[in-house]
């Protein structure tokens, strides 16, 4: 792909001068709110002054990122939560654990009061998640609301960039409990329950999920919190231990200013021209408002993506014809004409590869086309997933983790991007009927096709460009015997004031010279791995189609649609790992 200087000035430019012409859907980072119906009278304005002062400081922490509190609104820590955000100017969204008239059923008097007041409030946001199909029989009823709670608590934990939990302290280990959800969100909503650790020194893990935990009271209990002081609960990387710690640690800071910073970027005109390349059919995105939010943000992503793909491509060419200019100048000043001229222009190319490189640098132009085609691939996969009904169980942070690409530089905020994919609930996003018709038409035979072009492509241009070598390498001979047995007759070969030995031997440098910078151009690219990772999706993708079109019911089909949502992810993070391998130096290297 070839750009000329007006389009790289062009894209220089709207990175430099960013506007907010064309938002899209604004990423928010999302405050999660947990806790006891029942805290304690005298406990009620120690808790509000602690909210307050969490919440300021959570605010300072993501100075550069839109911030917004999500409560059930439930009595007690949900509702003081909620009123000190709003008394903040913090947003809010009450996610509601069933339909509102199903839920008013479980508050009277002044409570019933305050969560219409609030709900009423036009500053809160209201969502609703759907019925699930009920169960039968003795207790159906208190099962069912059960559930619908559990649900509340399930998407807390999968969509929370940091937990706010007002409590006690005590694990009562009740499904839906406020230990439960703290649990469950240290462990990333897995199963098995985080082990405490002492942990003196937090650089020693990678930080995983943070809880700001207020201690509270409740009035049911007769004795004060174990903790009275406020902590912050950090889970590491895998999930399965957890520490306490007075202050929010610098690696989670830095992660959360890097999803600032991507929340600016997206609101940002950058790439903003590109065409817009949606996920899903029109009847796919009217179906599901979810669906259609995470179509409009794959699409801003991807386009952020390929824009800082064109000019770090742009800057990769540049370097390569910088290099070859100096070549060819050094050569001539050697081989034909030692005239000081040359060296300037030699040591001009010199100075301004040199500032092309560390004004690349400054912009991270590489980096973030790695963050955000990670990104945007993995928005992607979790749009079907969603649309299949496949992803209830799925955690796409479980391979961010196993693959580490959030541990590189600059990458640490896709661990808080990631959670802008979550749905409110999996449920009700399409048809059973004809769901996984939809994904292998939608998202399995387009990226077959694709994949398949861009590898033969890829081939093609690999076969001539060693085809090109070739003839290189036996010009570089025949050059080299021209020399051996015809010297004396290049000598007396006069060309333009030189002689036939002059050019010649300035031509034989030249070539590899070529050779090398195209070598080097080509490394940079990594087109090898690129041609790998293609030849490997296409064999993915194949399978899938082949095997999805055979699957006996939805199940099946669900379980191909998220094995090949692991091998699709996985060799996207893996690409990208070695590419950003490729221009950084390893921490030892210094």
């Amino acid at each position: 792909m070839y750009f000329d200087v007006l389009e790289v000035l062009t894209v220089m430019g709207t990175i430099n001068h960013k506007s907010a012409q064309n938002p899209g859907i604004l990423p928010e980072f999302l405050i999660g709110v947990t806790g006891h119906r029942d805290i304690a009278a005298e406990s009620v304005g120690l808790v509000r002054d602690a909210l307050r002062a969490q919440l300021s400081k959570i605010s300072e922490a993501t100075s550069n990122a839109p911030l917004r509190l999500v409560s059930g609104l439930a009595e007690g820590a949900d509702t003081l939560a909620t009123e000190v955000a709003l008394e903040l100017g913090i947003a809010v969204t009450a996610v509601l654990p069933m339909p509102r008239d199903d839920y008013q059923k479980d508050f009277s008097g002044a409570a019933l009061e305050t969560l219409d007041t609030l709900l009423a409030d036009p500053r809160v946001q209201v969502a609703e998640i759907p019925l699930i199909a009920p169960t039968e029989g003795a207790g159906a009823d208190q099962i069912n609301r059960d559930n619908q709670y559990s649900l509340l608590a399930d998407y807390l934990v999968r969509r929370s960039n940091i937990l706010l939990a007002i409590w006690d302290g005590e694990q009562t280990r009740l499904t839906g409990g406020t230990s439960d959800v703290v649990l469950r969100y240290l462990a990333d909503g897995g199963q098995n329950t985080p082990n405490f650790i002492s942990l003196e020194n937090h650089d020693a893990e990678g930080c995983g999920n943070v809880v700001s935990w207020v201690p509270a009271r409740r009035s049911s209990s007769q004795d004060s919190p174990a903790q009275t002081e406020h902590r912050y609960l950090i889970s590491n990387q895998n999930y399965d231990c957890y520490w306490t710690s007075q202050d929010i640690p610098k690696a989670v800071q830095t992660r959360w200013k890097g999803f600032g910073d991507f929340c600016q970027e997206k609101s940002s005109d950058i790439g903003a021209s590109l065409p817009a390349y949606g996920l899903g059919q029109t009847t796919d995105v009217a179906a599901s408002p979810e669906l259609a939010t995470l179509d409009e943000q794959f699409i801003r992503i991807d386009q952020i993506a390929r824009s800082y793909q064109s000019l770090s491509h742009v800057m990769f060419a540049l370097f390569g014809l910088l290099a070859a200019a100096m070549g060819l100048a050094f050569l001539i000043y050697a081989k034909l004409l030692a005239d000081k001229f040359l060296l300037f222009i030699y040591v001009g190319l010199f100075i301004a590869g040199f500032l092309g490189f560390r004004y690349s640098h400054r912009l991270h132009l590489h980096s973030k086309h790695l963050a955000y085609r990670v990104l945007a691939e993995t928005l992607r996969v979790q749009y079907f997933l969603i649309l299949s009904g496949a992803g209830a169980d799925y955690s796409l942070r479980r391979l961010l983790n196993l693959t580490s690409v959030d541990q590189f530089r600059r990458f640490e905020w896709l661990q808080e991007a990631f959670r802008i994919a979550e749905p409110i609930s999996y449920m009700g996003h399409s048809k059973p009927e004809d769901a996984l018709e939809q994904v292998n038409n939608g998202w399995v035979k387009d990226q077959l096709y694709y994949f398949e072009k861009k590898r033969h492509l890829l081939h093609r241009q690999h076969h001539r460009l060693e085809v090109i070598k070739i003839a290189l390498l036996v010009g570089s001979v025949l050059g080299a015997l021209t020399l051996i047995f015809f010297k004396k007759s290049l000598i007396h070969l006069d060309m333009m004031g030189y002689d036939g030995k002059a050019w010649l031997v300035f031509f034989m440098g030249l070539l590899p010279l070529w050779v090398a910078v195209w070598e080097l151009y080509q490394g940079k690219m990594a087109t090898r791995e690129l041609l790998w990772q293609y030849a490997n999706q296409t064999r993915y993708f194949r399978a899938a189609s082949q095997e999805i079109q055979q699957a006996p019911d939805l199940e099946s089909g669900q379980k191909i649609v998220r094995d090949l949502a692991d091998k699709a992810l996985i060799e996207i993070f893996i690409w990208s790992v070695h590419r950003f391998h490729r221009e950084h130096e390893p921490p030892a290297a210094g």
